[in-house]
């Protein structure tokens, strides 16, 4: 009868062991979940379906660089706001300013935010600059969406996202006019 006698374990050895146990059993968990986002970050698809949905193709860069005048373009994204989405189908002026750069307009007027439309003659009550008019106060804005009558600020503009060979913006962008003192 030659058997040991199992030795007694001390509380203190007891903690010790156990919180060496938990600590590693913590870092393996942090690890592998780290491994796994890490993999799923680098695997991730680049293209269309990576770019933001608030961001609309408007076309290609060479048929916009062709346009004669200004041309409304309707377009369909989605306004993403943190938890909130909502479909938006709405449409923007695109035309050709005097240096060949383009501009994309928003169609909503600085005042009260209707929507501007192209002036008539009658609408425009002899002043040759007036381009755009807006039906609910009779605001006018010029062929690149500066104030001329009634408001003294322009039209809000979108920068260009040229990707590609296609001219893109983001309808969460715009970039707002400065007033007119």
């Amino acid at each position: 009868m030659n058997r040991k006698i199992p030795q007694q374990i001390t509380r203190r050895a007891f903690l010790s062991t156990t919180a060496k146990v938990a600590i590693g059993a913590a870092g393996l968990l942090a690890g592998s979940t780290g491994l796994f986002y890490y993999g799923a970050v680098t695997h991730r698809k680049v293209g269309s379906e990576a770019r933001p949905k608030s961001v609309v193709k408007l076309g290609r860069v060479a048929d916009l660089k062709l346009l004669q005048g200004v041309e409304r373009i309707n377009y369909e994204a989605e306004y993403v706001d943190a938890w909130y989405t909502k479909p938006v189908k709405d449409f923007v002026y695109v035309t050709i300013d005097e240096a060949g750069k383009l501009l994309i307009m928003s169609p909503a007027c600085s005042h009260l935010g209707c929507s501007v439309v192209p002036a008539k003659e009658a609408q425009q009550g002899g002043n040759a600059d007036m381009f755009f008019w807006c039906p609910c106060h009779g605001a006018g804005f010029d062929k690149q969406g500066g104030a001329v009558y009634a408001v003294t600020r322009g039209l809000d503009r979108f920068e260009p996202i040229i990707s590609d060979g296609s001219v893109y913006f983001d309808i969460m962008k715009p970039i707002r006019e400065t007033e007119k003192a």
